[in-house]
């Protein structure tokens, strides 16, 4: 049975592992750097961390923090099309996952998990981005890449 792919957007993801048993207090989120390279966003992080709902919001709507000016920028770029049923999917999700102190790797292009190494719940995410990072490394000027994260809706 062929079935067309979905697309790498944490709303589809997320409305499709809410349908499938995940509780709705999960959602996918995006993940928009594993570095804290200067920019827009580190400036928006800084000054925004210590802020309330209300005025993160407001600060993000400012158009002096260089977020709304990117925004303007791609909003023209669409949503990628959904290919046909019969075109070969050349792109998959992996998962990284701690389970009793180790990092493991789920691809389900591979028929067992990888080991990654030791791994704690507070060092997860620095581990599994390490990993990303080496897999971007292999290829940069590969564009693909996009990275989720599971967090509490």
């Amino acid at each position: 049975m062929a079935l067309i792919p979905l697309e790498s957007n944490p709303e589809v993801m997320t409305k499709f592992i809410h349908k499938i048993g995940v509780p709705a207090k999960w959602k996918l989120s995006d993940v928009y750097g594993i570095d804290l390279n200067d920019g827009a966003l580190k400036n928006f992080y800084e000054e925004a961390k210590d802020l309330s709902f209300a005025e993160r919001g407001e600060l993000l709507m400012k158009e002096t923090n260089g977020i709304i000016e990117a925004h303007k920028q791609l909003a023209q770029e669409g949503q990628t099309q959904a290919p046909p049923e019969d075109e070969p999917v050349v792109h998959h999700f992996v998962a990284f996952v701690e389970k009793d102190g180790t990092l493991y790797e789920l691809d389900g292009c591979k028929s067992l998990p990888i080991n990654h190494g030791p791994t704690t719940k507070e060092t997860v995410l620095d581990n599994a981005a390490k990993i990303c990072k080496e897999y971007m490394a292999r290829d940069p000027g590969e564009v693909h890449f996009t990275m989720m994260a599971l967090i509490a809706n």
